[in-house]
């Protein structure tokens, strides 16, 4: 993603260590490192980042990544300011996986609603409903949310329609599989 808008794309990464946890790291094609964010200060505590999207209240190009989503799991958005990445607004409560597991992609982001907004499509720490996250000027907030009817086991997975609406899919632990499709109006 081309976060410092210099019309080359960086490399996002996130980089563990084992005495003070985890930190976003952007480096550049050569593999120069551009910026990072803060470790999470305490070993073996993870962040999970999700992508890069104008997210911010003014549309401001923001990563997305969730700090300790086995325990607190913190939605943050952080913003490329000079050599840092600065921590923009940030929300409790939500997960990306599953500690141990290989899906490690519970979570999107789109304009969901077709209002305009680019949200933060994660689970709940029980993992029985889907928040979708919006920044505005005073940090982040859920906007609407959706029940999974169980327990979420999956990736999420979504798919654009013609009309531009997206079909949001996932699989639950009971073995079904749960399809959320637009309707006209919401």
């Amino acid at each position: 993603m081309d976060l410092n808008r210099d019309g080359v794309r960086e490399i996002i990464l996130t980089q563990s260590d084992r005495q003070v946890g985890a930190k976003l790291v952007v480096f550049n094609k050569a593999g120069e490192q551009l910026s990072s964010s803060p470790a999470i200060g305490m070993g073996y505590r993870w962040r999970n980042q999700l992508g890069a999207a104008p997210t911010g209240a003014e549309g401001e190009l923001e990563l997305v990544d969730i700090k300790t989503p086995h325990l607190t799991g913190t939605v943050e958005f952080f913003r490329l300011e000079e050599d840092r990445l600065e921590l923009a607004a940030e929300l409790e409560g939500y997960t990306s996986h599953v500690i141990g597991s290989r899906n490690l992609d519970m979570g999107l982001l789109g304009d969901f609603d077709g209002e305009g907004n680019i949200e933060a499509l994660f689970p709940n720490q029980g993992r029985t409903e889907l928040g979708a996250i919006r920044r505005n000027a005073n940090g982040a907030q859920v906007t609407w949310s959706l029940p999974v009817g169980g327990v979420l086991s999956s990736n999420l997975a979504a798919a654009t329609l013609e009309n531009s609406g997206i079909v949001i899919g996932a699989g639950r632990q009971d073995g079904v599989l749960r399809i959320w499709i637009p309707q006209a109006g919401n």
